[in-house]
C-alpha cells in the first residue's frame, strides 16, 4: 500500500523527472542531429577539397609525361644504341621545364630494346643520371651527378626495364595510366607510383615514358592538406592498403610489406581502418559517413571513392574528432544538462520538502491512528504548513480520540465487570490474575446452578436477572475480602483466592458458598429455591494460568451435577481424559450420522395372556468402524446434550417403520403388530416434528395404528403444557403413546390425568425388587391399577425370570419384555416363527443370549 506522502510526492517527482528527461532527450536528439549534419557537411567539404587538390597533384605529372612522350615521338629523340640526345632532353625537362612540379621524383624513358635513360631528384637538390645503353654494357648505372662522366653510385646488372610494373602493362595495352605501387630497384628502394605513357613511332611502340612520384610526397601532400583541417586523412588503394596518411606514418613494414590501415602506428587511423575493414566500406561505390569511439572520444569519418580517367581507383578517408567538429559545444551542452539537472534536483528537493510539510500532519495522524489500537490516545502532530483542511482534520481526529478513549474505558469496564451483578466478568478475572506467576498457591471454586433455565423460563428473564443479583449479593455478604468473586456465564459464579488451601479448607469454602442456597430467594413475592453444585481446583497455579483452572473447574462442576451427593467435586486428571474422549466421541457420532452407522435392534413385547410376541421395541445400536459396537448408554446422553439425538431418532424411526412394514407385508408379522420407538423430548419439541412424523409414515407406508412412541415421564414435566398439546396431536394421527419408566420421576397423578397416553411402562427397577419385598410388589400393583383406571395397558420392562412373568400375569399386567424372552437382535437375526406362533414360555427362551 502506498503512503500518503508517497502518493502525493511520487506523481510530482515523476512529472518533474519526466520533464527534465524529455528536455534532456530532446536536447540530446537535437545535438545528435546537428552533429550528424555538421559532420556530414564538414567531412564532405574536406573530402572535396582533398579530391580537387589530389587531381592537380597527380594530374600535372601525368600531363608532363604526355608532353615528354609527344616530344620524343615528334622530334625522334630516341636514337639507339646510345641515348645521348634523349639524355639531354630529359635533363632539361626535370631541371628547368618542370622544376616547379615538386612531386615528380624521376623522369625516364625505356625502350623496347631494353634501353633506359632518366633523371632522379636527390635530397641535395641535385640530379642523378640513370642510364642503360651501349655505353653501360647493358647494365643500369646510377651516376652521382647529371652526366655519364660522373662516378657511379650504384649499378644494377642485367637490368630489364621492360619487365618493370610501370612498363609491361601499358606497353601491351598501348594505353597511358598509373602503375600499381611498387618498390624501386635502386639503392633507395622507395615505394613509388608511376605515370606511364606509351611512345609510338610509325604505329610502332618504341618505348614508354615514365614519371615517378614517391609515396612520401603524397604523405607530404596530405600533411599539407591536413593543416587546413582538424582531422586525419589517409588514402587506400583498391586492395584496402595504405597509400599515404596525413600523420606522416610509414605505410610499409620493416620488411617492405604494405600495411592496411588497421596496422597503422596512428591509433585513430588504425581504429577507423578496422571499422572500414570489418564492414568492407572501401568496396562501396559511394561515399559513406560513419562514427566510432576511440579512447573515450567519438570520431566521425567519411570514406569517398577517388577515381580518374587513367584507372586510378583509390579511397579517401577523412576522420575528425567530435570536439574538433563542434569545438566547445559538447562541453557547453554537458554543462547545460548538468545545470538543468541541478536545477531540477533543487526544485525536486524544494517541492518534496513543501509537500512533506503539507502532508506531515496527515501522516502523523495516520501513525497515531495505529496507536489507537494499542490504547495510546495521545496524538502528537508535528508542525507543518498550516492549511485549513489539515487543521480541521487534526482537530476532528483529536476529538475522535478523546471520545474513543471514553468509549474504550467504558467498554473495558463492561468487559471486565458483569453489567448485571457488578462482579468481575470472566475476562476481568483473567486480567486480575494475569500477573500471577505459575506455581503460585491459590484456590478456585466454580458454582453452577441446576435447572436455572427452567426457573428462568418460569419467572421470566427480568425476574431471573433479579435472582442473579440476589445471588451475587449473598456471595458478597458471606465471602471475605480476599475472595475474588466473578460471574462467568448466565448460571455460573467463580470464587478465587490467592492463598494456600488444604483440601478441607477449600471444601469449607465451597460449602460456605453453597449454603446461600439453603434459604429461598424472594422474587416478586414468590419464594424460589435453587440447587447448586461446586467444582473445586486448588494447589499451584499452572503455566496456563487461570484459564486452565477454569476449564478444570468446569469439568469438576459437570461431574458434580451428575450426582445428588456430594454437592461439590474436586478436579481429577481423569476428568480431562473423559472430556477429550467425549469430544472425540462427539466427532465420531457426527460422522456416524452422516454415514448411517446406526442399526435398529428389536426386543419382542410378549402378550402375557396369550403367551406370544405381539410387538417389539426398536432399540438403537451403533456399529462404529473404529470403536466396534458402542453401547447406547455410552452415546445416547451425549447425543441428547449435543442435540444430535434428533437426527439419530429420525433415522431409527424411519428405519424401524420401514422394516416393520416390510415384515407385515411379507406375512412374517401380524397386521396388528405394535412397533415401540423411543422418542426424545428434544425430538418432540423440535419445530415441525408432526409434519416430519407424517412424512415418515407416508414414506414407509406403515399404518399409524402399528406405531407406539415411548416418552420418558420425568422429562415431560420440563414444558408440561407444550408437551401435552403435542402428544394430543400425535395421538390424533392414530399413533399410540407410551409413558416410559413410569414411577421413577415425578409420578404426579394430577399431571398424569392431563397426559394423553395408551400405555404405561413399568420401570425395570420395580420389577427387579418385586419378588424381594412387598413394597415394590405393591408399587407394581398400584401402577397396574392406575393404568386400568385410565383404560391403558401396562408393559413390564426387564423381566428376567419365569417367576417374575407369572407374578406380573397374576397382578393383571398385560405385556412384558426382557431377557427372559429375548435379548435385542437385529432384523436379520429375528425369529419369525416365535412371532407368528403362540406357545409356552419356554418356547421363547431362544431369544436369550
Amino acid at each position: 500500500m502506498l503512503t500518503l506522502r508517497t502518493a502525493v510526492m511520487l506523481p510530482f517527482t515523476m512529472v518533474l523527472l519526466l520533464t527534465v528527461g524529455v528536455i534532456a532527450i530532446a536536447q540530446h536528439n537535437s545535438y545528435e542531429r546537428m552533429l550528424a549534419e555538421v559532420s556530414n557537411k564538414l567531412l564532405s567539404s574536406y573530402t572535396k577539397n582533398i579530391s580537387n587538390d589530389l587531381n592537380l597533384f597527380l594530374g600535372d605529372p601525368f600531363k608532363t609525361n604526355k608532353t615528354l612522350a609527344d616530344s620524343i615521338q615528334r622530334h625522334r629523340l630516341y636514337q639507339p644504341p646510345t641515348l645521348t640526345v634523349l639524355e639531354g632532353y630529359l635533363f632539361d625537362a626535370i631541371s628547368s621545364l618542370y622544376i616547379s612540379q615538386k612531386q615528380i621524383n624521376t623522369i625516364a624513358f625505356a625502350s623496347e630494346e631494353k634501353f633506359f635513360v632518366g633523371y632522379r631528384k636527390e635530397k641535395n637538390q641535385q640530379y642523378s643520371l640513370l642510364l642503360k645503353d651501349q655505353r653501360t654494357a647493358n647494365d643500369l648505372y646510377i651516376f652521382d651527378g647529371n652526366s655519364y662522366h660522373h662516378p657511379t653510385s650504384h649499378k644494377i646488372k642485367n637490368y630489364n626495364p621492360v619487365e618493370r610494373p610501370w612498363y609491361r602493362p601499358f606497353a601491351q595495352k598501348r594505353q597511358a595510366g598509373w602503375s600499381d605501387v611498387y618498390t624501386n630497384m635502386d639503392e633507395n628502394q622507395t615505394l613509388t607510383i608511376s605515370a606511364a605513357y606509351p611512345v609510338m613511332q610509325n604505329n610502332r611502340l618504341i618505348g614508354v615514358t615514365v614519371t615517378d612520384i614517391n609515396l612520401s610526397h603524397i604523405n607530404k601532400f596530405l600533411a599539407n592538406e591536413a593543416r587546413s583541417t582538424t582531422g586525419t586523412t589517409y588514402i587506400l588503394d583498391d586492395k584496402g592498403l595504405l597509400i599515404a596518411t596525413s600523420v606522416n606514418q610509414k605505410v610499409v613494414s620493416n620488411t617492405f610489406r604494405r600495411l592496411p590501415p588497421s596496422e597503422s602506428a596512428s591509433s585513430v587511423v588504425a581504429a577507423s581502418g578496422q571499422y572500414i575493414q570489418d564492414r568492407q566500406l572501401n568496396t562501396l561505390s559511394h561515399s559513406t559517413v560513419f562514427s566510432f569511439s576511440h579512447n573515450n572520444t567519438r570520431y566521425f569519418s567519411r570514406i569517398t571513392p577517388y577515381q580518374d580517367e587513367y584507372n586510378l581507383n583509390w579511397s579517401i578517408v577523412v576522420t575528425t574528432a567530435e570536439t574538433d567538429l563542434l569545438g566547445q559545444l559538447p562541453q557547453q551542452q554537458m554543462m547545460g544538462l548538468i545545470a538543468a539537472l541541478i536545477l531540477g534536483g533543487g526544485g525536486l528537493l524544494i517541492g518534496l520538502s513543501v509537500l512533506g510539510r503539507i502532508t506531515r500532519p496527515i501522516t502523523d495522524i495516520a501513525e497515531a491512528s495505529k496507536k489507537l489500537t494499542e490504547s495510546n490516545w495521545d496524538i502528537p502532530v508535528r508542525e507543518g504548513i498550516s492549511l485549513k483542511e489539515t487543521q480541521q482534520l487534526v482537530s476532528s481526529i483529536k476529538s475522535m480520540s478523546h471520545r474513543l478513549q471514553q468509549s474504550f474505558t467504558s467498554l473495558r469496564k463492561h468487559v471486565l465487570f458483569d453489567n448485571l451483578t457488578g462482579l468481575l466478568s470472566q475476562q476481568g478475572l483473567v486480567d486480575s490474575t494475569s500477573k500471577l506467576r505459575s506455581g503460585t498457591d491459590a484456590g478456585l471454586v466454580l458454582i453452577g446452578l441446576k435447572s436455572f433455565r427452567n426457573i428462568n423460563d418460569s419467572l421470566g428473564h427480568i425476574n431471573g436477572d433479579q435472582l442473579l443479583v440476589q445471588i451475587a449479593t449473598r456471595f458478597e455478604q458471606v465471602m471475605s475480602n480476599h475472595i475474588q468473586l466473578s460471574r462467568l456465564s448466565r448460571d455460573e459464579f467463580a470464587l478465587f483466592s490467592q492463598q494456600s488451601f488444604t483440601t478441607e479448607q477449600i471444601e469449607q469454602l465451597a460449602k460456605r458458598a453453597l449454603e446461600i442456597f439453603h434459604r429461598p430467594f424472594v422474587i416478586d413475592g414468590i419464594d424460589v429455591m435453587l440447587r447448586a453444585r461446586a467444582g473445586i481446583v486448588n494447589g499451584a497455579l499452572p503455566e496456563s494460568g487461570i484459564n486452565g483452572w477454569l476449564r478444570n473447574a468446569s469439568l469438576a462442576l459437570s461431574e458434580a451435577k451428575q450426582h445428588e451427593h456430594p454437592l461439590h467435586c474436586h478436579y481429577q486428571p481423569s476428568m480431562m481424559t473423559t472430556s477429550i474422549e467425549q469430544t472425540r466421541l462427539t466427532a465420531d457420532l457426527k460422522r456416524a450420522i452422516d454415514n448411517h452407522e446406526f442399526e435398529v435392534y428389536y426386543q419382542p413385547i410378549i402378550d402375557l395372556h396369550h403367551n406370544k410376541a405381539c410387538g417389539a421395541e426398536a432399540l438403537v445400536r451403533w456399529h462404529s468402524p473404529t470403536r466396534g459396537l458402542v453401547p447406547p448408554n455410552n452415546f445416547i446422553p451425549l447425543a441428547e446434550d449435543s442435540g444430535m439425538i434428533i437426527e439419530i431418532g429420525h433415522q431409527i424411526l424411519h428405519q424401524a417403520c420401514m422394516q416393520t412394514y416390510d415384515q407385515i407385508q411379507k406375512g412374517h408379522w401380524p397386521t396388528d403388530f405394535l412397533l415401540h420407538v423411543n422418542l426424545s423430548v428434544c425430538q418432540l419439541l423440535q419445530t415441525g416434528f408432526l409434519a416430519q412424523l407424517e412424512t415418515v409414515l407416508a414414506e414407509t407406508k406403515l399404518p399409524a395404528k402399528n406405531l407406539t412412541l415411548e416418552v420418558t415421564e420425568s422429562r415431560l414435566v420440563t414444558q408440561p403444557l407444550l408437551t401435552t398439546q403435542i402428544l394430543k396431536e400425535i395421538q390424533s394421527l392414530g399413533i399410540h403413546i407410551a409413558i416410559d419408566d413410569f414411577g421413577t420421576g415425578y409420578s404426579s397423578l394430577a399431571y398424569l390425568n392431563q397426559l394423553p397416553f395408551n400405555s404405561l411402562k413399568i420401570d425395570r427397577s420395580f420389577i427387579n425388587q418385586m419378588m424381594v419385598t412387598e413394597n415394590y410388589s405393591a408399587i407394581v400393583t398400584a401402577v397396574i391399577s392406575i393404568a386400568h383406571n385410565f383404560q391403558a395397558d401396562t408393559v413390564a420392562e426387564g423381566v428376567e425370570t419365569a417367576e417374575q412373568a407369572t407374578k406380573l400375569k397374576q397382578l393383571g399386567c398385560r405385556y412384558a419384555q426382557g431377557f427372559y424372552y429375548a435379548q435385542p437382535k437385529p432384523m436379520s437375526e429375528w425369529s419369525t416363527e416365535t412371532v407368528n406362533k403362540s406357545g409356552k414360555t419356554h418356547q421363547l427362551a431362544e431369544y436369550q443370549a
